[in-house]
């Protein structure tokens, strides 16, 4: 107990000092009054730990004392001295705020372990009403922070019923948070799903986090839809106590939806009808219809046409982009020979090749190939990698085009970029079938390799290429693999090429028409 100071009111000075000399030599520093005014004069000037207070002293008895001590200094901890036979006044001190008494004569050791107690027992006592102001602090916060939440938030218990509500829910369901107290969630939730498929329920059940979920929930007199995550309620030991759902309303961000989807038919709409306009004007001129042209016009006029085509794909590209986010692309897979598919594919881009100084090269093996996929999903996944591939390539560069058969894809596991792919189980050793458009064109930097599969991003290098495009070619790309089950990515050095690499998983009667 070394440094905890002592207060020693006695008038009696032998008793006093033998307290002292006790005390003293057990660690503690003390100081002595000889009654009680000279006793409340020294509290003023200096503070102590605890005093030791004789009740019966000449001017102001202790009772007295120790009534203005816990008036003035509320948290002094007082251990009251008594004669023999006296215990009466000394009980009826403790009730007036002592926190102990020692009967003269006392025991040098029972004197000593009451001392110690009672600083020890003040000690936890101020530390407890410190720590529970820092409590009501936080919790203080904490409402403040729940009601302020635009969020609903439903507190329940391990049986699913409700503990409480915040502000925002009261006010979206029109009732008061003592109101369902005690009453099943789904009282409250009133949804469009079953009531076992709340992701209170769902945490309830499993002990999980149940993330993301939407549905909708009646509320001011109609359904809303929300976005809701619930997680477990956990106590000091660890068990599990109930959980917390917080339910978002996304009203908004469905008519911004809705807004974006009628922006899109509009762009669809209306930017194709001029260009169909255009086209057709071309045409007639190309054609000789309103007079001769000469090879020279006939030139820029197949450039406009070409153009004119680039600009179609662009727009089918951002639609089919935002169809496959709708869940709304269809899909017609079925088995396909692709050997003549990709070659058919590659002949689309001959003129173009030539014109640049580029060679095509189709690399198949002597074995017939077989894919189940859509047709024209998967020739304009192929198309937009040979134009991304012609774009970005130098006069006199090369781009091959490959197909083989892989019986185990462990070999490229460890090529997949994991970050393209966090959510999703990498391939299965099941017969896959690779293709590879590699390019030696300008390169792709490293940094890139993963978000040029993202919407409207391109490769910092690929924009000194001869085009830039809207960024939306290898998103598409990116969904078509994913209808497919597939998985795509980039390998690349910069300055030496690029190679697109697309595995595509094989069905039994794809495996068999495949002659690997």
């Amino acid at each position: 107990m070394s440094g905890y100071k002592v207060f020693i009111v006695d008038d009696e000075a032998d008793i006093a000092l033998i307290l002292k000399l006790q005390l003293e030599d057990a660690g503690y520093r003390t100081m002595r009054a000889r009654d009680g005014i000279e006793a409340l004069d020294a509290l003023e000037r200096e503070s102590f730990d605890l005093v030791l207070l004789d009740i019966r002293m000449p001017r102001m008895d202790g009772i007295e004392v120790l009534e203005r001590i816990r008036d003035r200094w509320p948290d002094l901890v007082v251990i009251m001295m008594t004669a023999h036979g006296s215990e009466d006044i000394a009980v009826e001190a403790m009730k007036k705020g002592a926190v102990d008494y020692i009967s003269k004569p006392f025991s040098s050791d029972d004197m000593k372990k009451r001392v110690e107690r009672a600083i020890q027992f003040n000690r936890t006592r101020l530390e407890n009403e410190r720590l529970q102001r820092v409590l009501d602090e936080e919790r203080r916060k904490m409402g403040a922070i729940l009601r302020g939440m635009a969020d609903l938030l439903v507190a329940v218990d391990r049986e699913g019923r409700i503990i409480t509500i915040n502000r925002a829910a009261e006010e979206r369901f029109g009732i008061a948070a003592d109101g369902v107290q005690n009453q099943p969630v789904e009282l409250l939730l009133k949804t469009d799903i079953p009531g076992e498929r709340l992701p209170c329920r769902v945490v309830l059940a499993t002990g999980d986090p149940c993330l993301d979920v939407t549905y909708a929930v009646q509320a001011g007199g109609g359904m809303i839809p929300v976005l809701s995550s619930a997680t477990p309620l956990k106590g000091a030991g660890g068990e599990m106590m109930g959980c917390v759902e917080i339910i978002r309303d996304i009203s908004t961000l469905k008519a911004l939806e809705r807004e974006r989807e009628d922006f899109v038919s509009m762009l669809s709409h209306d930017l194709k009808t001029p260009i169909t306009a255009v086209v057709g004007s071309i045409d007639l001129v190309r054609e000789g219809r309103i007079g001769p042209v000469n090879a020279e016009q006939r030139s820029y006029l197949d450039s406009a046409m070409e153009s004119c085509a680039e600009m179609v794909d662009m727009i089918d590209t951002l639609l089919d982009v935002h169809r496959f986010e709708a869940g709304r692309m269809v899909m017609a897979a079925r088995l396909e020979d692709l050997g003549p598919l990709m070659a058919r594919t590659l002949g689309r881009f001959d003129s173009v090749a030539r014109r640049a100084g580029i060679a095509l090269v189709l690399t198949l093996p002597d074995y017939p190939l077989a894919l189940s996929l859509d047709r024209n999903q998967f020739a304009r996944l192929m198309g937009n990698l040979i134009a991304n591939a012609i774009k970005f390539t130098q006069e006199g560069g090369e781009i091959e085009v490959s197909a083989r058969l892989l019986n185990d894809p462990a070999e490229l596991v460890g090529r997949i970029p994991r970050e393209s792919y966090p959510d999703v189980p990498l391939p299965p050793l099941n017969p896959h079938l690779l293709i590879t458009v590699r390019d030696t064109g300008v390169g792709i930097p490293a940094d890139s390799l993963v978000s040029i599969f993202d919407r409207f991003v391109q490769a910092r290098n690929r924009r000194l290429g001869k085009s830039t495009g809207t960024g939306l070619g290898l998103a598409f790309c990116r969904k078509v693999m994913d209808a497919h089950h597939g998985y795509i990515w980039a390998e690349s050095v910069e300055g030496e090429g690029s190679s697109f690499n697309m595995l595509f998983p094989l069905t039994n009667e794809a495996y068999a028409a495949t002659g690997g």
